[in-house]
């Protein structure tokens, strides 16, 4: 299902090794100030002025891999530092609670799982209005921005009194990172070609894994700090782990790129290459901001609800397993502290599956068959805590549930990013696919109060159902996507007749 690549028109008439060299850097100071230019022309005529220059590259695939490899290093690896803060302190919530915040504070269960579920009512109700924004400013500074407040609103709920502070911490928490992530997953999009974005979006979400792995271990050493100049260990917790992002996000600011065409790590040649590898096939019009015809084309395309329940459906399981996974643990017999060194080791399991998962969807170019796999996987997981019985089987039971959650994630999150052919549209489309997605989270937050414990049988079975449907829902629109592609296809053939050499539609959709 790969895109048509621009013809290339290797140097066959330069004979010399000399002039060859010579041509590249006349090319290469020419094109410099052609893409000097390229602010005030058109799409097309910016698309015409880069071919120009990309024509006379002797090995386009190779100079393709350099972009990608120096966005890998350059970008990614913040991306990933930046996303494992913002899951850390979405989370931790589940840990201060093992941990004593519920009593500390005169919770009751229902007020607990109220203070959890704000995060996602700010979450889902801003995370358009981000995109908007992300579009209008520059992403350096919003996304900086907005992680300095999420630091700051973790770190101000580590000194509340009551149920009153703890609820408004969290409404501002999601309110601060709701637009991180569909912040993130559209400026992939902009730079990597949709072959290219499930291994990273694998990267990122390991990120999420990788937190859990590392929250466990500091919720069980900061009990140790209970009492020490009169805080209890919880509010260490949150201290220990609001600090590096306040402190990461003025890094952030200095880190990251707003145009990937105003950097100094790129030649002006590379520049071109990334403009026309990224805009072929794609519908891209500079000239136009996002407008309610914008919101109204979205809003009305089959894709972005069936995009949005797969991902709710996805997005019950993974709360419920990354924030719960510690109260679900402690049901089965263990200790307090035991619980919480022992949510570290699924976590590990879900982190390798996810790049798996990542590799497996690069690999291959599917989405619905691996996400198919995943639920599947998952339902058996949540069928064995319901049967179970024994401490040690219920806990193997927290390993098969992350094998399956992480095949999928990625393919799952980075779904929409690669399946919106109009720019305007793809930044609406991926925040409305989370907000709408998010849902699930608010449900989840009231699936495992600890009034049901210690078995949890209706999260368990809730969560059960929401794998068997995530499945169903996620082959339907691999069908669907598939016949969409199918259609383009004949329309093609109709309209130009049969391609000789076996090419397909300009655009296609990722299935």
């Amino acid at each position: 299902m790969s895109q048509r690549q621009g013809e290339l028109h290797p140097y066959d008439s330069l004979k010399d090794d000399s002039l060859k060299d010579e041509s590249l850097k006349d090319n290469e100071k020419r094109g410099t100030s052609t893409l000097s230019q390229c602010s005030s022309m058109s799409t097309d005529a910016t698309m015409v002025a880069s071919k120009e220059l990309v024509a006379n590259m002797i090995d386009r695939e190779k100079e393709e891999k350099k972009i990608v490899r120096a966005l890998d290093l350059r970008m990614m690896p913040w991306f990933c530092l930046f996303y494992f803060t913002d899951f850390l302190d979405r989370a931790n919530i589940g840990n201060a609670a093992l941990a004593g915040i519920q009593s500390d504070l005169n919770l009751t269960a229902t007020e607990l799982s109220t203070a959890i579920s704000a995060f996602y009512i700010t979450y889902i109700l801003f995370e358009v209005p981000s995109n908007v924004i992300l579009k209008r400013t520059r992403p350096s500074i919003w996304l900086s921005s907005i992680m300095l407040l999420w630091g700051a609103a973790t770190l101000v709920m580590a000194f509340v009194t009551n149920f009153t502070g703890l609820f408004i911490c969290r409404l501002v928490l999601g309110l601060a990172q709701s637009g991180y992530v569909p912040a993130i997953l559209y400026q992939l999009s902009l730079v990597y070609k949709p072959s290219e974005i499930s291994m990273r979006v694998a990267c990122l979400i390991a990120m999420a894994s990788l937190s859990g792995i590392v929250s466990g271990p500091i919720a069980y050493a900061s009990s140790f700090l209970e009492g020490k100049r009169g805080l209890h260990g919880w509010q260490y917790l949150l201290i220990l782990e609001a600090t590096p992002t306040v402190a990461l996000s003025l890094v952030s600011y200095c880190c990251l790129f707003d145009d990937i065409q105003q950097v100094r790590w790129l030649t002006a040649e590379q520049k071109a290459l990334q403009y026309v590898r990224m805009h072929e096939g794609v519908s891209h019009d500079e000239s136009k901001n996002i407008n309610f015809k914008t919101f109204v084309t979205t809003f009305t395309d089959w894709k972005l609800w069936l995009f949005s329940a797969v991902y709710m459906f996805t997005a019950v399981n993974i709360t419920s397993f990354s924030i719960f996974s510690p109260t679900i643990i402690v049901g089965f017999g263990y200790p307090v502290l035991t619980s919480q060194l022992l949510t570290a080791p699924p976590s590990i399991v879900s982190a390798i599956f996810i790049l798996t998962g990542g590799y497996l969807a690069n690999r291959f170019n599917l989405r619905s068959p691996i996400i198919c796999i995943g639920f599947g996987i998952m339902a058996v997981g949540y069928m064995l805590l319901l049967v179970l019985h024994d401490t040690w089987a219920l806990y193997g039971s927290m390993f098969i549930i992350p094998i399956g959650m992480g095949l999928l994630s990625p393919s799952v999150i980075g779904w929409s990013t690669v399946n919106f052919q109009d720019t305007n549209v793809r930044a609406v489309a991926v925040a409305a696919v989370v907000m709408i997605g998010n849902m699930g989270s608010v449900a989840a937050s009231f699936l495992y109060p600890s009034v049901r414990g210690p078995h949890h049988y209706f999260g368990n079975t809730f969560n059960l159902a929401c794998a068997v449907l995530g499945c169903v829902t996620s082959a339907f629109t691999g069908y669907m996507l598939y016949r969409a592609n199918k259609r383009m296809e004949q329309k093609d053939v109709d309209e130009k007749g049969p391609a000789v050499d076996g090419s397909k539609p300009t655009f296609t959709y990722y299935y």
